[in-house]
């Protein structure tokens, strides 16, 4: 069967539209490549540690920030790591600067690159034996549910990540 010559120009119309439909997918696999890699990913996790500290055990609230992405990611300040409490009306509560114990911290602002990590430790009773833990909960809580309590870590670009407190830092909270 031999196809005439009107028959291959009908068919020779759709090569354009085929090799552009094929370019544009092209480009959309390219580009979805490109910044899949270059998303970022953190992964926060928290909890009470002790430590004893000329013979007297002190008690801190540890946040561990991981890069797990390819991309690297700063810390502007030591404000990028908070909490949050609420359902539909979300209030941000600070830390607050005489807890943090700069010592055992990272220094901000900090670069982390791929699997780097930063840490934060507060220091749950401070030096005006202050329980922070009970200072939260007293002041930014109770007309809140503890379920709620989220914390909140804000990269340089992007979204900020959330996570819900460790249960050793919920059973503190509930018990206090």
């Amino acid at each position: 069967m031999c196809l005439s010559v009107e028959e291959w120009k009908f068919i020779n119309t759709f090569a354009p539209w085929f090799s552009a439909i094929g370019t544009l997918l092209a480009v959309c696999v390219s580009l979805y490549i490109s910044y899949s890699t270059r998303k970022i990913a953190l992964s926060v996790s928290s909890g009470i540690f002790v430590f004893n500290e000329n013979g007297v055990d002190e008690e801190y609230l540890a946040i561990n920030v991981i890069n797990t992405g390819y991309r690297a990611v700063f810390l502007n300040s030591l404000m990028c790591i908070s909490f949050q409490v609420g359902l539909f009306k979300k209030t941000n509560i600070g830390i607050g600067h005489k807890y943090i114990d700069s010592h055992k911290s990272s220094s901000f602002p900090c670069k982390l690159g791929e699997n780097e990590t930063a840490n934060l430790f507060l220091k749950i009773n401070n030096n005006n034996n202050i329980n922070w833990l009970q200072n939260i909960k007293k002041e930014h809580l109770r007309n809140h549910s503890l379920s709620t309590l989220r914390i909140v870590v804000y990269p340089n670009v992007g979204k900020p990540f959330k996570v819900k407190p460790d249960k050793t830092i919920m059973k503190k909270l509930i018990s206090s």
